[in-house]
């Protein structure tokens, strides 16, 4: 077996850098002038975290895209104390999933116009989602306790019930328990910029989620571009929201109330997320409970100062996520090929079913003939709109004239994820959407990454679209936004930046201080937005510890972030030293122990527990007062009679719920604003006024700047350079496989087409209806792999991995496809990656929606066995079966 290049490098340079982390925190700190955040200098793990994923993310762009989501899809076991269950989302649920999306974009035409079809994108390489159920097993445990104390009581009332316990010899990651049913749900997408990534690569911030909400997470391996370009991993995310509320008769879940579910994700699952949002409001859909959106990426055209001037503060490679080292997967073939290959497949296919015409098999399938930004805090230079989406003009080339007068260009698509005409489409950047009539989101932001501006943006207009409007551009690309703001009033929003912090806090950095208070405020948000009950736990006073020496309401107002954490650090040490509890965090315990070495500081956050806090009071608000600067109430522990500190106020962490008791239990206004300091206190967000991210010039989202394409330039000039000798290789195996492609395609189709010839002639009377029947069933199938092709109308992306046939992993999908039609029932688990390829049916718009709650339509697997046997028995003799096998 291969090893992955990756993963081999990594496990060679991962304790280097580590060493090397080690050393440089302690001594070079104290140098002057060092370009380095005060957390990285206070906290030796979120340090080290920090270095050695930045390494890891720069390494990772000098290998193959193959590389990068081999080593994401490494499996990771989970603990004892966690209990999973595996299982895929049927078809059914993404049949029903591509007629919403079809709906949600304005229609069949409109989707073809778009995103260039309605059926390549319904093509997967599994036979539906795989997902995961991940709860903690102690609140598994206590669910199954109260179910059987319910049914205890039924039985006592109404006489026995049939048993639920567990059969003997079941593990549980491989049954799903009923008792789960009565937890709140988080449906997450990981991050991984829409490219990599997978539920193991963030299995313990998952886990966690769900033990912080005593609830359950039911997490997606969406698609991955490049392979599956936009909009297959949003087709994958409604289609897991229908399987949760609209489970089919297969499922073994109950269906999910939508008031009890999360929406979540992080980075690009966070981006995801708030697509998914939005189509579930344009389609009328149940809309869940709320949203927790962790550094989302809401822009990718880039039209933010962040994305900048934060590099060097935040883990991202400085050239981001739209360069790898060159494979035949990625970059896609040049334009001319791809046209070509679609063409030639397109005249061999109709030939295939146009029995009045000669076949030519000698047809050759490819000729082998290789053919302005002001005010904005940093100048981007000149600005250019995005190529159009039209079928008549698809050329994806984006250029611009600088204001030196130099012309800068490329043909080259500038994300994975989708084509440069779509970078701007409001399901793909959603800082250009309408984000009102959305259920409340809670906004994660680090104060040092590349996305912060954006995610700040995006925040603001959810809450206040009116301020915000939307452009023309968004309108026409996505009609469900034509008179929207007649429709949707404003999206309640809660948005948290976290002070000196890097990229999706909680997930790379989640044994951190901050990321401690991160998870609070994210369980403390879906508790309230689901209904749980936010009854804080009575606080834990140290025994030394004095309640009347609070923080100065002046850290408040204090702007400067370093002014703030003095001040709250500075009075804790003024008290005596806090009782230590018995269990500490290794890595906060190793990292206090080598900063007393170093200098003498407070210790509060390393020597308390993670759920032993300073007490903190209620949230007293004025009807127009913000959350973000409300008065703060005393501390009154228990026994206390110090009434001369009732006048002073105490500061208030991340993740204390009783930030949402406002009249009548419901946010005063549309958003509370905060800033957390690295110790988790919470002070006001400046205003919007002082905020980068809102000093912008709107006509310059959804454009590429100047900026953005010199920088891609520069980078992509690198690139070339370092690896010239692989793109020459590169483009030899590109033919080779366009060779092996042709002929595969010319057997297998002349096949095909010799036996519908015959079968017609030998039909011509009674049964002719039959034979017809049979070649104009494939054109209606949206998953089989030619189905594209029969439509002329279909222009699957370049880099879809159902229109091409120049790697090894595209032809073996054609030739998984082909093989269904002419070998035998056991070529059905010759391969179990290619799967759902051998199912015709995919939803087409043009055909009815089946019932999914009905229990007489026959499973997937039937319908396709009974219709590969039929055309097995009329139309392929002996010689063609046997030379299927070989």
């Amino acid at each position: 077996m291969r090893v992955n290049a990756l993963t081999a490098e990594t496990g060679f340079k991962v304790g280097p850098v580590v060493l090397e982390t080690l050393v440089k925190h302690y001594f070079e700190r104290r140098k002057t002038g060092n370009a380095t955040t005060q957390l990285r200098q206070d906290e030796l793990m979120y340090d080290e975290v920090f270095n050695v994923v930045k390494s890891f993310l720069r390494l990772a762009s000098f290998h193959t895209v193959e590389d990068v989501q081999g080593f994401a899809n490494t499996r990771t076991p989970s603990p004892p104390s966690v209990h999973v269950v595996r299982l895929l989302i049927p078809m059914t649920s993404c049949d029903e999933a591509a007629q919403i999306i079809i709906t949600a974009f304005g229609g069949k035409e409109t989707a073809k116009r778009v995103v260039g079809g309605v059926k390549w994108w319904q093509v997967r390489g599994i036979n539906g989602v795989d997902a995961q159920w991940i709860t903690a097993k102690k609140d598994w445990e206590n669910a199954q306790r109260r179910t059987k104390m319910q049914k205890k009581a039924k039985e006592d009332s109404s006489g026995s019930l049939p048993s639920t316990d567990l059969p003997t010899g079941v593990a549980d990651s491989e049954i799903y328990e009923k008792h789960m049913d009565e937890m709140r749900c988080i449906l997450y997408s990981h991050g991984g910029g829409y490219y990599f990534g997978s539920v193991d690569q963030e299995r313990y911030s998952i886990q966690r989620h769900a033990r912080k909400i005593n609830g359950r997470v039911f997490a997606v391996n969406y698609r991955l571009a490049p392979q599956y370009p936009f909009p297959c991993a949003l087709q994958d995310l409604v289609a897991a929201y229908l399987y949760l509320i609209r489970p089919p008769p297969c499922a073994a879940h109950c269906p999910v109330n939508p008031a009890h579910i999360i929406i979540a994700g992080d980075s690009a699952g966070g981006g995801l997320s708030l697509a998914l949002l939005q189509v579930l409001r344009d389609s009328g859909l149940p809309m869940p409970a709320g949203g927790v959106l962790i550094s989302p990426w809401c822009d990718l055209t880039h039209s933010f100062s962040s994305i900048h001037t934060n590099t060097t503060t935040d883990v991202l490679p400085e050239w981001g996520l739209s360069l790898q080292k060159p494979s035949v997967l990625w970059p896609p073939p040049p334009d001319d090929i791809s046209k070509r290959v679609h063409a030639s497949l397109r005249t061999r296919i109709r030939e295939v079913f146009r029995t009045d015409q000669p076949y030519d098999p000698t047809a050759t399938m490819l000729s082998m003939a290789q053919s302005t930004s002001a005010g904005q805090p940093v100048d981007v230079g000149a600005t250019t709109s995005l190529p159009t989406s039209d079928p008549q003009h698809i050329d994806q080339t984006v250029s611009l004239v600088a204001r030196s007068g130099e012309i800068l260009s490329t043909s080259n698509q500038l994300h994975l994820y989708t084509q440069n005409s779509l970078l701007a489409h409001p399901l793909v950047s959603p800082v250009v959407s309408y984000l009102g009539g959305l259920p409340p989101l809670l906004f994660i932001v680090s104060d040092r990454e590349v996305l912060r501006d954006e995610i700040i943006y995006t925040a603001h207009k959810a809450a206040n679209p009116k301020k915000y409007p939307i452009g023309n551009f968004s309108r026409v690309s996505y009609p469900s936004l034509i008179g929207i703001e007649d429709r949707c009033k404003p999206t309640k929003v809660h948005l948290q930046v976290y002070d000196d912090t890097a990229h999706v806090l909680p997930v790379l950095f989640s044994f951190t201080t901050p990321a401690k208070y991160c998870f609070r405020a994210i369980a403390a948000f879906s508790k309230h937005v689901t209904g749980i009950p936010l009854i804080p736990t009575p606080p834990s006073i140290p025994s030394n510890a004095s309640p009347t020496n609070p923080v100065s309401r002046s850290s408040f107002n204090s702007s400067p972030e370093s002014k703030s954490r003095k001040d709250s650090e500075g009075s804790l040490a003024a008290s005596d030293k806090p009782h230590i509890p018995k269990r500490i965090s290794l890595s906060r315990s190793l990292s206090s122990r080598f900063s007393r070495a170093i200098q003498s500081r407070s210790r509060f956050s390393r020597t308390f527990s993670e759920d032993n806090v300073l007490p903190t009071e209620p949230i007293l608000l004025l009807p127009n007062e913000d959350v973000s600067v409300a008065s703060i109430g005393p501390a009154q522990p228990p026994n206390s009679n110090t009434p001369s500190a009732s006048h002073e106020p105490i500061p208030l962490t991340a993740g204390d719920p009783r930030v949402y008791r406002l009249s009548e239990g419901q946010w005063n206004g549309n958003m509370i604003r905060e800033r957390v300091s690295t110790q988790g206190i919470i002070r006001p967000l400046e205003p919007e006024s002082e905020l980068s991210a809102l000093i912008i010039d709107p006509d310059v989202i959804g454009r590429i700047s100047e900026l953005t394409l010199r920088r891609y330039l520069d980078a992509s000039a690198m690139f070339d350079k370092k690896f010239a000798h692989t793109i020459r290789a590169i483009k030899k195996d590109r033919w080779r496989n366009l060779t092996l492609a042709k002929k595969d395609t010319k057997r297998g189709l002349a096949a095909l087409h010799h036996k519908i010839t015959l079968s017609s002639a030998e039909n011509s009377n009674s049964s002719s209806s039959v034979a017809h029947g049979v070649r104009e069933s494939f054109p209606s199938s949206g998953s089989w792999n030619w189905a594209w092709v029969l439509d002329g109308e279909e222009r699957p992306p370049p880099s879809s991995i159902v229109s091409r046939r120049d790697t090894a992993e595209a032809r073996h999908l054609a030739k998984i496809a082909d093989q269904s039609l002419f070998q035998d029932d056991q070529s059905l688990s010759a391969n179990r990656l290619w799967s759902a390829v051998l199912n015709f049916f995919t939803f087409d718009q043009d055909q009815p929606l089946s019932n999914a709650n009905s229990t007489k339509r026959p499973s997937r697997l039937d319908r396709f066995l009974g219709r590969e046997r039929f055309v097995k028995a009329t139309f392929l003799p002996d010689d063609v079966k046997d030379e299927g096998h070989h």
